[in-house]
């Protein structure tokens, strides 16, 4: 079985693609007593520090607590993964239903905490963050007025945005921006 990883950009969550499908169908653990009905994930909440696993097709979504040391968790997740793929047993139990929100519940969940959590507190700086589009588990979104160009832009997005949304929305893949920070009539941030 052949096994790739990509750490998303939040820092907390690592994707492992495999070249074979887990199942047919897609779900979110985000506790040790829901990941029962999945041998796998059951499993992979004996690490330290995971906080959710979401199976997805070919694709195994680790969650954690903490960014710190994922390369010792990446190495412990792909020799759980190619433990169970050797067993033959379904990486999750017969008859679990689906359980991941559909990208319309995710926009409108998002535009929700957008207009009634972010924004709000975005304003007093004169900026406004608009949900671009949801595709899959991701959300697109751009920074308008006073969060364009704004130098700390990144920060906001990543410790304001996305730790919202998360808190709402656990089974997200990336919040992503979408802005063109450059352009405008006076950017301050200028990228790296």
């Amino acid at each position: 079985m052949k096994i790739s990883t990509r750490l998303a950009s939040n820092l907390v969550t690592c994707r492992f693609e495999l070249d074979a499908p887990l199942g047919e169908g897609a779900w979110w653990f985000g506790d040790a007593e829901s990941a029962k009905a999945s041998p796998l994930a059951e499993k992979v909440f004996g690490i330290d520090t995971v906080s959710g696993v979401k199976v997805n097709g070919s694709t195994l979504s680790v969650t954690r607590d903490t960014y710190e040391d994922w390369p010792a968790v990446t190495r412990q997740v792909a020799a759980l993964i190619e433990g169970h793929a050797a067993s033959g047993r379904p990486a999750v139990k017969d008859g679990t239903p689906t359980n991941l929100p559909t990208a319309a519940e995710i926009k409108a969940k998002a535009a929700a905490i957008l207009e009634s959590e972010i924004n709000p507190a975005v304003a007093a700086h004169g900026g406004e963050i608009s949900l671009v589009d949801v595709k899959d588990a991701t959300i697109y979104v751009k920074l308008l007025g006073g969060c364009h160009g704004c130098a700390s832009a990144a920060v906001t997005l990543r410790q304001g945005v996305e730790r919202a949304l998360r808190e709402a929305i656990p089974q997200l893949d990336d919040v992503l921006d979408v802005t063109d920070h450059a352009s405008g009539e006076n950017p301050y941030y200028q990228g790296h």
